[in-house]
């Protein structure tokens, strides 16, 4: 007698079965933009809470939402054994966080805030290690195929419509815009480049006392340029490239050499840099100034800084006093009132402040791998349009961030989106080791002894 055969198991099931199913990174990111609407949108319309008020629960709720995905996933035996054994990044983002959060205990600073970036440093670190080992195989265009399905472009565009009539987006900024434009600049789909080209002009408009107008701010400029140029770049575009880099210096121009009356009609961010250009003093100019403001405060608090604080910081949760600030919205909204501000805009100016030199160059150094990661697929033409997307998220953040510091500190995507693009190159120079050192694929039939 035969054994008999066991039943195949059913595709179907509940909710749960088809959810463990899916592709980890997948579920990870349609359920972090879930959850972060949805949070948003409860805040607003719930609790009452708007604008900068907002950021520490979003915050909160997306780094607790990562770190509960990481510990389903080791309950759920989704990792290799080399998720314990730390990348060379991880275990130097460690060591600078433990340095910085008994440097912050040391030196009294706020514990609510030593809580909430240590958080965010084990945190990062978990998700890196996470979706650089998975269990099974991860494949990254499962993630692009299902950003660019109608049922999530259809949700995206609600999220940015909402936003349009409310106090506040109800989605993550960096993330839609680099959907929006991916979609447009590298999908082939007509449809997918329709939905990009309207959740790109829904994100950009906002409302003012009930009248919509176009808002575009300084960092979403210079992040959506180097876009721009990562595609070009990426499609051997070099004489496109030189003309529109030839155009924007020929725009720049000739915005210096408008009136006044004339750019006091544009959007704000953009009259605000046009007058500084023009050599406005800094000090007219309250968004500009809160930055250099801010800067001075981190100075300041060097004066008496040893050696050692120099090197590794003044520590987790250290704060700077924005009584004197001319933008009140940074004190009125901080935790711990405006004597008690740990937000520094700038992000040399925020790492310098709780790492020091040391947190420079760690930070300066992951932000050189990832220039010379894309640089490196690109001349060895290993840049597919996959990559390309995990690219564009990448590089827009780091630009973002550089006058908008948060954006990349308080951001979970980031260490998931750089662990998984490390293991689609890691993966991609196993295959191309496993067919250089292959056998010949044909050889010769030796010749029959006569």
């Amino acid at each position: 007698m035969t054994a008999e055969t066991p039943p195949e198991t059913p595709m179907g099931g509940g909710v749960a079965a088809r959810l463990s199913r899916m592709e980890p990174f997948t579920l990870f990111l349609s359920g972090f933009i879930l959850l972060y609407g949805a949070v948003s949108l409860l805040l607003e319309h719930g609790a009452g809470i708007i604008g900068f008020a907002k950021a520490p629960y979003l915050n909160a709720a997306s780094y607790l939402y990562a770190l509960g995905f990481v510990g389903a996933g080791l309950v759920l035996n989704k990792v290799t054994i080399r998720f314990f054994l730390p990348h060379p990044y991880a275990i130097l983002f460690l060591l600078t966080g433990f340095i910085a959060a008994v440097t912050g205990i040391l030196n009294g600073n706020a514990q609510q805030y030593i809580v909430a970036w240590s958080l965010y440093f084990v945190t990062a670190v978990l998700v890196f290690q996470f979706f650089r080992n998975p269990r099974t195989e991860s494949l990254a265009d499962t993630v692009v195929k299902l950003l660019y399905s109608p049922p999530f472009l259809a949700i995206a565009l609600v999220f940015a419509f909402l936003s349009v009539f409310n106090k506040d987006n109800h989605y993550q900024y960096m993330l839609f815009e680099v959907i929006a434009l991916y979609g447009m600049l590298i999908r082939p789909r007509l449809v997918d480049k329709a939905f990009g080209a309207v959740i790109y002009l829904l994100i950009h408009l906002g409302s003012n006392d009930g009248f919509v107008q176009v808002e575009i701010n300084r960092a979403s400029i210079l992040a959506v340029g180097s876009i721009g140029v990562l595609y070009l770049l990426s499609r051997r575009h070099l004489v496109v490239l030189f003309f529109l880099i030839f155009a924007a210096l020929g725009t720049i121009g000739y915005a210096l050499s408008l009136d006044d009356e004339t750019v006091e009609t544009l959007p704000r961010n953009i009259k605000e840099a046009i007058m500084l250009m023009k050599g406005d003093d800094v000090y007219n100019h309250v968004s500009s100034y809160q930055r250099v403001y801010e800067g001075q405060k981190v100075m300041e608090d060097y004066r008496d800084a040893t050696d050692t604080e120099w090197l590794f910081g003044m520590g987790l949760g250290r704060t700077v006093d924005m009584t004197g600030a001319a933008d009140k919205t940074p004190g009125q909204h901080a935790l711990l009132g405006a004597t008690e501000v740990h937000n520094i805009h700038f992000l040399h100016y925020a790492i310098f402040h709780k790492f020091g030199f040391a947190g420079l160059a760690l930070v300066g150094g992951l932000i050189l791998t990832v220039f010379s990661m894309f640089f490196a697929d690109l001349f060895r033409g290993r840049l597919d349009d996959i990559s390309l997307f995990f690219y564009f998220y990448l590089i827009y953040t780091i630009v973002f961030a550089f006058p908008a510091s948060n954006f990349l500190i308080a951001n979970p995507l980031w260490p998931a989106f750089f662990g998984m693009l490390t293991l689609m190159r890691l993966r991609r120079r196993q295959n191309a080791a496993a067919f250089d050192t292959a056998g010949p694929v044909w050889q010769e039939k030796p010749m029959e002894p006569t």
